[in-house]
């Protein structure tokens, strides 16, 4: 008898049917439903994570120069000045708190730019608008926004800087998503209406300046004569030392994260839709809302104590007084002592304001942090 052969590999391959490629797809489907919740939560949780060390090697910044100068770093003269290399710490140093520090969180080669140069030369312009325009990526949040460039309006700025009107509507300028803790002052921005003086040259008389130090020591500076102290770490060209944190450096705010919507995330210049004064200047800009936030005062602050509660970014919400992020449940804020909690949007206002004033006297737990 003769045997038949069957090659198997002739055997035509039995494929798939519409069917159940259609029931796979959705199994699939399902699938990535359910797990993609999951895995934005844990990118988010990185993120968080992140951000939390950011703020933490900010405030470490800011401790290791307190303990170089013997005070924390100052905030500067006004949103018409910048960093400036040749004008050392403290209350002569026109630029900002984040400029202060970036000799101490490794940043300074990018200080130092116009060390030696004559300001307003072209030697000096030119560095001051390459300080300006190089992100530094510490001072931005992940959850937030990317470290770039970002557009604004700064308005006008001293006569030996270059012109950052124009280079920041244009080129963009870096920016922050941390702010400094003011208190819960009655006056706090930089503006001239507000009291402070922001000169337009290096050249403007000295006496001229708002003594914002000076503090009652009984009204703990709410006093109508003593109006213009400043009850935060770092403000208008400030000098603040341990000695005068009289509540404790573990029970008073120094810095963490700013609101902002998110309708200005990407910057955009004066008139445009997501414009805010809370982020119009830039990352070195003297003392202004877009680096430095505060608490409310009763009886002496614009507006309601809802209006300056941390809260979570919001579309279409404009607010450059409160802290904030854009994290769900909370912010990240450091401490006077070095520590950094998970603030909960939620916190008592009152034990609010009672952390961001360094000097009232009213000592409380971080209710409300994690």
């Amino acid at each position: 008898m003769q045997r038949t052969v069957v090659n198997r590999a002739s055997r035509a391959k039995r494929g798939f049917t519409l069917v159940e490629l259609l029931v796979v797809i959705a199994i699939i489907g399902i699938l990535v439903a359910l797990l993609l919740p999951a895995i934005q939560a844990a990118r988010e949780a990185a993120r968080r994570s992140q951000c939390k060390n950011g703020v933490k090697n900010i405030t470490l910044g800011c401790l290791l120069h307190e303990d170089t100068h013997g005070f924390y770093p100052s905030g500067g003269w006004g949103r018409y000045w910048t960093g400036d290399p040749n004008q050392g710490y403290g209350e002569n140093q026109p630029g900002s708190w984040q400029y202060n520090i970036l000799t101490y969180i490794e940043e300074g080669t990018l200080h130092d730019l116009g060390n030696g140069l004559t300001a307003g030369s072209q030697a000096y312009k030119d560095a001051i608008q390459q300080l300006n325009t190089t992100p530094v990526g510490l001072f931005h949040c992940p959850t937030r926004r990317p470290a770039r460039t970002y557009l604004a309006s700064w308005n006008t700025t001293a006569t030996e800087l270059p012109n950052l009107d124009s280079i920041s509507k244009t080129v963009g300028v870096a920016k922050s998503d941390y702010a400094a803790n003011s208190g819960d002052s009655q006056l706090w921005s930089g503006d001239v209406g507000d009291g402070w003086v922001s000169p337009l040259s290096y050249t403007p008389p000295t006496t001229t300046w708002t003594k914002t130090s000076d503090c009652d020591a009984t009204n703990r500076g709410r006093g109508s004569s003593f109006k213009w102290c400043q009850t935060g770490i770092m403000y208008y060209r400030s000098q603040t030392k341990v000695a005068q944190i009289i509540d404790g450096t573990t029970n008073t705010y120094l810095v963490g994260e700013k609101y902002l919507f998110p309708d200005a995330y990407d910057g955009v210049t004066s008139g445009q839709p997501g414009f805010t004064f809370g982020d119009n200047q830039g990352l070195f800009s003297g003392y202004e809302w877009d680096n430095h936030r505060v608490a409310y005062w009763p009886g002496v602050s614009a507006g309601t104590a809802e209006d300056y509660q941390p809260r979570q970014d919001t579309p279409r919400y404009d607010n450059y007084s409160a802290f904030g992020s854009a994290h769900t449940g909370g912010l990240n804020m450091g401490m006077c002592d070095g520590s950094v909690h998970f603030l909960s949007y939620d916190v008592d206002p009152t034990t609010h304001r009672y952390l961001a004033n360094r000097l009232d006297g009213n000592v409380v737990s971080l209710e409300g942090a994690q």
